[in-house]
């Protein structure tokens, strides 16, 4: 029978989660450390099989009144393609959950097939009809150096290269003030698009604690000084995921953005990495839909959209039917915590 344990080494930690084909940017060490700053606690399970990590899920828990817990692993657990360590790895956590006051267990794993569907609804999982994550995001090929490039849109071509002969300058940076920098962009782009955006230091801190693990940067163009669109990266393992964009008013007439994307895919590539998570796309992109502009922009560069299995409630207590539905309602009430 394989080990579960608190895991508390963060290289460790996520040097698995960045191997493994189902890991994400919200279940590295980061991600979680970041959430313990805003009203969450962390811990970090992992499962050892012959002394080696086999699975893991990184599990956010927030307090409900009457000493309970609604227990939440963003775009978890990490299997690697071992659905065979759901069931025990499961049991070992129910029972750790339990012990903490939990009710239910939200989670809604980077998985796409009907068998890893069924594995969660085998363990008593149903489907949640609120999800918190997207449900389906845009990956894009970046194999190859310039051929990468060539595997994209005729019109995403064009644009990189139109951005190049007007001079747009694209600078990557870690640093503090290239954030205040974004932060101003997104506060504009809020505003213009009318959606809510997080506290100044929210994104502050997740730049400094993915910088500590050497995985994140802001990447910012700027045509004649002027700043027009701005970007936030992470890079884990193979991965290069897109977390947050934001652009200026007078972007649309320039498209600095192609060119943007472009210069950190080429950084991606030098480290290694082979894919480009784009992020969020609607499931059904209709031109009315309030996602269909960010939806045309990351098509055309002609990835493959991936459709998640969605968000799935376990139950940590089989009898407690009413907290799984008060824990529903505590979800979406804290829906903007998320990404």
């Amino acid at each position: 029978m394989p080990d579960l344990e608190v895991c508390e080494d963060a290289s460790a930690w996520d040097a698995f989660v960045a191997q493994a084909s189902d890991g994400s940017p919200l279940q590295a060490w980061a991600w979680g450390s970041l959430k313990s700053r805003y009203g969450w606690t962390v811990r970090r399970y992992a499962l050892r099989e012959g002394g080696t990590m086999a699975a893991g899920v990184s599990v956010l828990r927030r307090s409900l009144p009457g000493g309970l817990a609604l227990h939440y692993a963003p775009r978890g657990p990490v299997l690697d393609g071992r659905l065979d360590l759901w069931p025990p790895l499961w049991e070992a956590l129910r029972a750790r959950l339990s012990r903490d006051g939990g009710t239910v267990l939200k989670l809604d794993p980077e998985w796409s097939t009907d068998p890893e569907r069924d594995v969660l609804l085998a363990s008593g999982g149903r489907e949640s009809r609120h999800p918190i994550q997207h449900q389906a995001t845009m990956v894009v090929d970046i194999r190859g150096g310039d051929a990468a490039l060539g595997r994209f849109k005729e019109s995403t071509r064009r644009n990189v290269r139109a951005g190049e002969r007007r001079g747009i300058s694209v600078e990557a940076s870690d640093a503090s003030a290239a954030m205040e920098h974004f932060y101003g962009l997104l506060r504009q782009t809020g505003v213009r698009r009318s959606f809510p955006i997080r506290p100044h230091s929210y994104y502050q801190d997740l730049l400094s604690l993915f910088r500590e693990r050497g995985q994140a940067c802001v990447y910012l163009a700027r045509l004649d000084g002027r700043l027009l669109a701005g970007a936030v990266m992470i890079f884990l393992g193979r991965t290069l995921a897109y977390l947050f964009g934001a652009t200026a008013d007078e972007a649309e007439e320039h498209k600095p953005g192609y060119l943007l994307h472009w210069r950190a895919i080429q950084d991606a590539q030098t480290r290694g990495c082979s894919r480009y998570d784009m992020w969020g796309v609607p499931l059904d992109p209709q031109p009315s839909h309030p996602g269909f502009g960010y939806y045309t922009f990351k098509s055309r560069f002609n990835g493959e959209q991936v459709r998640f299995i969605g968000l799935f409630d376990l139950p940590v207590h089989r009898a407690a039917a009413f907290t799984l539905r008060f824990a529903e309602r505590f979800a979406r009430a804290g829906q903007p915590e998320f990404v």
